[in-house]
């Protein structure tokens, strides 16, 4: 289309066809954009102040939450005590609670591999990352250190963000759906209807818990699909859909669910699950043998320690780390949700706290340990990645 310029007494004007715009309307339209702009940029500022300040609060709260019921518990019983629970801990079953724990990773690095399913990733090297991951899991809140995964697999490994997060998604799914079977049949055999809450309750929660597991399991591509339609129809309406940022997580969302779509078509869901079951398995295995190494001196045998009540109090404890209020390291928080779990399950409240305090110190000491070591060896100069 041809655009002229015409001289009009009063300025300059650009005739289009039939339609003819003020050459200083174009300068006011200029000055606008500007103005919103700047406008847009001091409410983008001002917002972040907002985050900014309501993450510091929310941060405050969580560590006051968790230095709080530290010192309540410890409160309730002699400090002496549970320095004597390490001193005297049962060592066979210490050995072999750590043993299983180690083992965990092995399965877990199996099932990784498998999910995907490239030539260029060993299992020593997930064995690796799944160190790392732990590590970071048993000290950032509300299971935040799960991004260490995605984070070592782009930057060690050279893995797409889509990969390791449609990789993770799914493994999580699968360890929910183990987790809630295992509920189920702990609540079936252990029975706690001698405590305020009942077990035909309890069973009926699990069960939808695990069904709709199942369901996310088998339609996540779909359900993800759905959130992607959603979340585009409010980009097109705000502003915010043009931030870079915000495009870059759009594209990674829609990498993602592709991948995961690939997954599925790979029909592997049984080997993924057969590798899943002895993850959780093995790793509540461990949390008993740790305890029974604790309560071993104070005269506590296995046939007085039933798998499923301590897979019950454990598993609490680990449902606390889920939350938004787990505090660093699960200090207060962990030991909080597994004493109220073990009190109600029958056992004295003194010897909860110091189960609970002694048996989360070792599996922190021992995780982050074997986490600081894998990362130690990754970052070593003769550690080659496969090409």
């Amino acid at each position: 289309m041809r655009i002229r310029i015409n001289r009009i007494a009063r300025g300059y004007f650009l005739i289009s066809g039939s339609r003819i715009f003020k050459v200083g309307d174009f300068y006011m339209q200029e000055k606008l954009d500007k103005k919103k702009d700047g406008n847009f940029k001091e409410t983008n500022r001002k917002t972040n102040t907002k985050k900014i300040l309501f993450r510091a609060v929310n941060v405050a709260v969580v560590v006051g939450f968790g230095i709080f019921l530290v010192y309540y518990l410890l409160n309730q019983v002699e400090i002496e005590d549970i320095k004597n629970a390490f001193l005297n801990i049962y060592k066979p079953s210490l050995i072999i609670g750590l043993v299983f724990m180690f083992s965990v990773d092995f399965f877990r690095a199996y099932r990784t591999k498998i999910l995907i399913g490239s030539p260029r990733i060993g299992i020593g090297d997930m064995f690796l990352v799944s160190l790392v991951r732990n590590a970071f899991n048993m000290v950032l809140p509300a299971r935040t250190g799960e991004l260490s995964y995605v984070y070592v697999l782009k930057r060690k490994f050279k893995f797409p963000v889509e990969i390791g997060v449609s990789t993770l998604m799914i493994a999580l799914v699968f360890d929910l759906v183990i987790v809630f079977s295992m509920i189920v049949i702990s609540i079936v055999i252990v029975g706690i209807n001698r405590y305020a809450i009942s077990s035909t309750n309890v069973i009926l929660i699990a069960a939808g818990l695990l069904i709709a597991a199942l369901l996310i399991l088998f339609y996540l591509s779909k359900f993800i699909r759905l959130f992607i339609k959603i979340f585009d129809r409010v980009l097109s309406k705000y502003r915010i859909g043009k931030s870079k940022v915000i495009q870059y997580i759009y594209k990674k969302l829609v990498d993602t669910n592709k991948n995961i779509e690939l997954i599925q078509k790979r029909k592997i869901y049984i080997k993924v699950y057969l590798a899943s079951v002895p993850i959780r398995v093995l790793k509540f295995t461990s949390y008993y043998f740790l305890i029974h190494a604790v309560l071993k001196p104070m005269g506590f045998e296995f046939s007085d320690l039933s798998f499923w009540v301590i897979f019950l109090a454990a598993m609490a404890a680990e449902f606390s780390a889920v939350m938004p209020t787990h505090a660093l390291a699960g200090f207060g928080t962990y030991e909080g949700a597994f004493v109220l779990a073990f009190v109600m399950l029958g056992f004295n409240k003194e010897i909860s706290i110091i189960v609970g305090f002694s048996y989360h110190i070792i599996n922190l000491i021992f995780t982050v340990a074997m986490g600081l070591l894998a990362i130690a060896i990754l970052s070593m100069p003769f550690y080659r990645v496969r090409k």
